[in-house]
């Protein structure tokens, strides 16, 4: 006691019990701590395996050729080595030798001695003097004598063709004629046709004497005739359609342009004995003989 007794007076002599205390408190409380941690288990260390850089699986493994043909690509396919595409240049991108830069300015002296200046044009390219533009020739109208008729004749069982009609024609033909063109009445209005032997019409057009025995016809504008050749024995022959389209007035000066005809109804003409008309080369017409009404003589062309 006495060991511990002179301990604690110099402690206290050399101000040192603050330190006993502490050491005191360790010295308790070291098997305390001690203590809880015995309780917890010691952590597990981690056992790192040792692998073998020979056998070893690599981390990373070369994909098949059939998983690359089986993937699905979005978009075109690129090849990240080729080289790009240069765009194509079209001919508008070219500069053009007939338009003037945007820079350039034309300059033009006035009557004053001074010079203005002229922006240029940017509305299209500009023409080079001294040069025209081809035109495209119109094709000349057509001219018709006075009196010519425009006319559609044919088979009434087919499309009649267009043509133009010049005074004395025959049609079809001139060997075997179905009627034959006078020429106009004396008001210029109507278009006058001798038909041959064995010919009936029915129609739009006016006979002369009758209906029933025609020996003149006659057609307006916009008329249509159908003529039905009979031979002897009361058989039809032909049939033909004849529509009077139009009759051409005032086309030539002359009145007697209208006297022009073939030569193959002027020899049919010629055969007949008397005609009840005539013609006035005057006035490119025909007038009514007086006296003559019908019955007139014919030719005695075949009409097979």
């Amino acid at each position: 006691m006495s060991f511990i007794s002179n301990i604690g007076h110099q402690l206290v002599e050399r101000r040192l019990w603050p330190v006993a205390i502490l050491l005191v408190a360790a010295l308790v409380a070291v098997p305390v701590v001690l203590a809880k941690d015995a309780e917890t288990p010691p952590p597990v260390a981690a056992v790192e395996a040792e692998i073998d850089p020979v056998t070893a699986e690599p981390i990373v493994t070369m994909a098949s050729v059939d998983a690359v043909n089986d993937r699905k690509v979005l978009g075109k396919a690129k090849n990240p080595f080729g080289m790009p595409k240069q765009p194509k240049t079209t001919p508008t991108d070219q500069p053009s030798d007939s338009v003037l830069p945007q820079d350039a300015d034309t300059s033009t002296t006035d009557g004053t001695g001074g010079s203005t200046t002229t922006s240029p044009s940017t509305g299209g390219p500009a023409v080079a003097p001294g040069v025209t533009t081809p035109t495209t020739p119109t094709k000349p109208a057509k001219t018709y004598d006075k009196y010519d008729l425009t006319v559609r004749f044919g088979d009434s069982a087919s499309a009649p063709s267009k043509m133009t009609l010049k005074r004395l024609q025959p049609l079809p033909k001139s060997d075997l004629p179905a009627l034959i063109y006078l020429g106009v009445s004396k008001d210029g209005k109507s278009a006058m046709f001798l038909l041959e032997q064995g010919v009936e019409v029915v129609g739009d057009g006016e006979c002369d004497p009758t209906p029933e025995d025609c020996e003149t016809l006659r057609l307006k504008a916009g008329e249509t005739e159908f003529l039905d050749v009979v031979d002897e024995t009361g058989n039809t022959t032909a049939q033909y359609q004849l529509d009077l389209v139009k009759i051409h007035k005032g086309e030539t000066a002359s009145a007697s342009k209208a006297s022009a005809s073939s030569k193959a109804g002027r020899d049919l003409l010629a055969e007949r004995s008397r005609l009840p008309f005539r013609f006035d080369v005057d006035s490119g017409t025909l007038e009514r003989r007086p006296g003559v009404v019908g019955d007139v003589a014919r030719t005695t062309a075949s009409l097979g």
